[in-house]
Formats: C-alpha cells, sequence, structure tokens
C-alpha cells in the first residue's frame, strides 16, 4: 500500500482534510465484534490516520460506504433486517473506541438512499435484490435506525472525551429546468 506517499501527495496538493472509509468487513470479516478484530485491518487504519495527523491533514471518516460483510448478507438478509442495528452499532463502537483519541469527525452512512434503492430495491447494486414495494423500505428503516444507535452510542459514551462530531452522507440530485 503506498498511502505515506499519498498523504505526501495531498500535503503538496496544500488539503487540510481527507475523508476516507473505514471496511467494515476489514475490521470484522464475518461482521461481528464476537469474533474479534482482524489486526491487520486495525493496524492499517491506525496507520494511515497517524500519518495524515503528522501531516497536519485531519482524517474525516466514514463507518459505511457500501461494503457489508458477507457474512452478514449471508445470515440475515442484510439491511432488511433490524439485527444489523446492534451489529452495526457494535462496530461503531470499536471505532470509536479504537480510533476516536484522533478522528474528531465522523460519518455513518455514504448515501444510504443508494444502498437501499440501487442494492435492495432496482437491484442494480450489490446486493442484486430487487425489490422496491419493500425491501427498499426495510432497509432504509433499518440504516437510520443504525444511524441512530451509532449517534447515540457516540454521544453518551465519547463525545465528551473525544470531542468529536458524527453525522451521516445524504445523496440528492440536482435538477434544473431546461
Amino acid at each position: 500500500n503506498k498511502y505515506r506517499e499519498d498523504v505526501q501527495l495531498m500535503k503538496a496538493m496544500g488539503l487540510k482534510y481527507y475523508r476516507f472509509s473505514l471496511s467494515w468487513p476489514r475490521l470484522f470479516p464475518d461482521g461481528t465484534r464476537a469474533s474479534g478484530p482482524n489486526q491487520p485491518g486495525v493496524d492499517y487504519y491506525n496507520a494511515l490516520i497517524n500519518e495524515l495527523l503528522a501531516n497536519d491533514i485531519t482524517p474525516l471518516v466514514t463507518l459505511y460506504h457500501w461494503d457489508l460483510p458477507q457474512a452478514l448478507q449471508e445470515s440475515y438478509g442484510g439491511w432488511v433486517n433490524e439485527a444489523l442495528v446492534q451489529h452495526f452499532n457494535d462496530y461503531a463502537n470499536f471505532v470509536f473506541q479504537t480510533f476516536g483519541d484522533r478522528v474528531k469527525y465522523w460519518i455513518t452512512f455514504n448515501e444510504p438512499w443508494v444502498v437501499c434503492f440501487l442494492g435492495y430495491g432496482t437491484g442494480g447494486n450489490a446486493p442484486g435484490i430487487q425489490d422496491e414495494s419493500n425491501s427498499t423500505y426495510l432497509c432504509g428503516h433499518t440504516i437510520l435506525k443504525a444511524h441512530a444507535a451509532a449517534w447515540h452510542t457516540y454521544d453518551s459514551m465519547y463525545r465528551a472525551s473525544q470531542q468529536g462530531q458524527i453525522s451521516i452522507t445524504l445523496n440528492c440530485d440536482w435538477p434544473e429546468p431546461r
């Protein structure tokens, strides 16, 4: 991996912030905290965060960017199952605890509409489910609950000591009349 060279390029460009996404399956290959973290994944993110900070670049970290652990898709059917709320919260709690001493800006989910509509509605994205009438809404409901759970975990357990912020990234279209 060439993250050190990448960070030097960012520094040369004058970047002050760098948004990147953690890979849930890289940290917890089966998606559950019970199986324990993948230490090489933890080490990689620690090294990246430390390199960014050493070069005066503030990390802005996204927890979920469309990469659900396959085991959770197979065991629960993915984001249509509310059991994922607790699994996501366990993962979020781990990353807040592990990286939150250095990360001050968190995004829980990147564009949940894309995950739910394209992944569980039209089937154009993973996991390829075509069920616009039901699964799209179940997915959205579960992701909003997972976001809320992670937000409350951060707020109640970490915000006071870590002094960070947490939110969600929503996408939108910008149509203009012709």
